[in-house]
């Protein structure tokens, strides 16, 4: 038994240590894109310098999600969320910098996209597998709480996969509130509604639907309502079990895509 754990761990060790040929095609691919935009090597004045800061970001933050997962390998769990924190990030900054180079019409600027698409595309499988055996197991005896009640003032709403806290809404105050609100966190965002609201949200949530709190929000917040909700399934689901998807557009943010685990798609937030 303990010769198959030690040839487990080396197996990972040696699979985790194999993700960095893909990472090698990924910095390959930054390389020649950076060289693409900056010719001259000469930043100043540089009209691209954004777009190359975006090439940089796709590439450093998948750097560091390999980082942090050798020390998940390691037995330090708490660092697992953090590889996949920063491949996500990674996975946003390679949208942006796609969109960017969607902007030139030339065939040059097409192969070095489908190179950086492909190279992180063996990054992310690489990654996602290992997510997978790293991640522990979750022993479901009871489904979990559709509704939180925190206080009188808190409530969460728990993803329906892993139980972690996808929707928040709280009477506090927001990032840039001066005074007391309906605060919102989300799987895409933060914002703060009229306090008067939140005695309405509170009653709603003691019916336990979510389709109302999702009704709730399309009408009081924004039309795509609920963003951590799938109306066909009636679950919520957090960002990674929504498989949730920036899109750009000319480099800049334009709305985000959530498909849940049983395909069903939609717009969570523009």
């Amino acid at each position: 038994m303990g010769m198959n754990v030690k040839k487990s761990k080396s197996e990972l060790k040696d699979r985790i240590w194999k993700i960095r040929d893909y990472i090698q095609e990924l910095e390959d691919a930054k390389d020649e894109i950076i060289d693409y935009l900056n010719p001259t090597k000469k930043m100043d004045d540089n009209p691209n310098n954004i777009w190359i800061t975006d090439a940089k970001e796709f590439y450093y933050n998948t750097v560091a999600a390999w980082e942090m997962l050798r020390a998940a390998s390691e037995g330090k769990e708490k660092y697992l969320d953090n590889s996949k924190g920063y491949l996500y990030a990674a996975k946003s900054r390679l949208a942006q910098s796609i969109s960017d180079f969607k902007t030139f019409k030339d065939d040059n600027a097409s192969i070095l996209e489908e190179k950086a698409l492909k190279a992180f595309e063996k990054c992310w499988k690489a990654f996602s597998s290992e997510f997978e055996i790293l991640t522990p197991k979750i022993e479901i005896k009871t489904p979990f709480e559709t509704i939180i009640k925190v206080s009188d003032l808190e409530y969460h709403l728990p993803c329906s996969i892993c139980g972690d806290i996808s929707v928040i809404f709280k009477i506090g105050y927001g990032r840039f509130d001066k005074k007391e609100s309906l605060v919102f966190r989300g799987i895409t965002h933060e914002s703060s509604l009229n306090i008067g609201l939140a005695e309405k949200l509170f009653e709603i949530f003691k019916k336990e639907d979510l389709s109302m709190v999702h009704d709730f929000m399309k009408k009081y917040r924004v039309y795509e309502g609920l963003d951590a909700y799938c109306p066909n399934c009636n679950k919520i689901y957090c960002w990674e079990h929504y498989n949730a998807e920036e899109v750009f557009d000319d480099g800049f943010y334009d709305c985000t895509y959530g498909t849940c685990p049983k395909g069903h798609r939609r717009m969570i937030d523009d």
